[in-house]
C-alpha cells in the first residue's frame, strides 16, 4: 500500500492522488521484494495496481476468520476493561455501510474501527480509499467481493438477531449483504 500514490494528507486522506485510478499501474524498481511482500513469488510483471491489491486480499479472505483478520489480543483487552459492544460489528457495520453505498456511515465506522480495534494503518487506509473513492459501486465486482469477504469473516454470529432491534436501516442492509455472499459461493 505505501507504494500507490495515495493521498495521506488532511483534508484528502485516503483518496487517489489526481491521475491515479483503482486499475492505474504502479510501477517497483525491485519486483521480487514487492512480489514476496505480497505472497506473490515468481510474479511475471513489475507491476501492480489498487485493484490487484483487493483481488489479492479475496484470495486470503475466502478462508479467513476473524481471529486471524483482527489481532485477538487487541479484543481480550478491551474485553477486560468492560467493552462490551461486540467488537466484530465495528467493521461488520463497516462492510453493511460500504456496501449499502453509504460512504458517510461507513467512514464513521471505519473511524470506530481504527482507533478502537487498532487496526494497521496500511490496512485502514486500503478501507479509507474504497469510501473515498467510492469505489463499492456495482461495476467494482472485486471491491464488493473483498467488502463482502471482509463482512463475512468479522460477521457475529448473532447478526440476523439484531434485525428487529436495529430496524429497517440494518435489515435492508443485511439483505443487500446476504445477497452480495449468494454471489461468491
Amino acid at each position: 500500500m505505501e507504494s500507490i500514490p495515495i493521498n495521506t494528507g488532511i483534508p484528502k486522506k485516503g483518496k487517489f492522488e489526481e491521475g491515479t485510478s483503482i486499475d492505474s499501474q504502479i510501477y517497483f524498481e525491485n519486483p521480487d521484494d514487492v512480489a514476496t511482500r505480497l505472497g506473490l513469488l515468481g510474479i511475471q510483471k513489475n507491476a501492480i495496481s489498487f485493484r490487484d491489491i483487493v483481488k489479492l486480499l479475496n484470495k486470503y479472505l475466502k478462508d479467513a476468520r476473524w481471529d486471524k483478520t483482527i489481532v485477538e489480543k487487541r479484543s481480550n483487552q478491551l474485553q477486560q476493561i468492560g467493552f462490551t459492544y461486540p467488537l466484530e460489528y465495528l467493521l461488520f457495520d463497516f462492510c453493511l455501510a460500504a456496501l449499502d453505498k453509504d460512504y458517510l456511515d461507513a467512514r464513521l465506522y471505519l473511524s470506530h474501527a481504527f482507533h478502537i480495534l487498532g487496526l494497521h494503518k496500511s490496512f485502514n487506509l486500503l478501507l479509507s480509499v474504497i469510501v473515498n473513492e467510492s469505489l463499492a459501486e456495482e461495476d467494482n465486482k472485486e471491491v464488493r467481493e473483498f467488502l463482502t469477504l471482509l463482512g463475512r469473516a468479522t460477521e457475529p454470529r448473532s447478526a440476523s438477531s439484531y434485525i428487529d432491534i436495529y430496524g429497517e436501516g440494518f435489515k435492508n442492509r443485511y439483505q443487500k449483504y446476504l445477497k452480495e455472499l449468494k454471489q461468491i459461493k
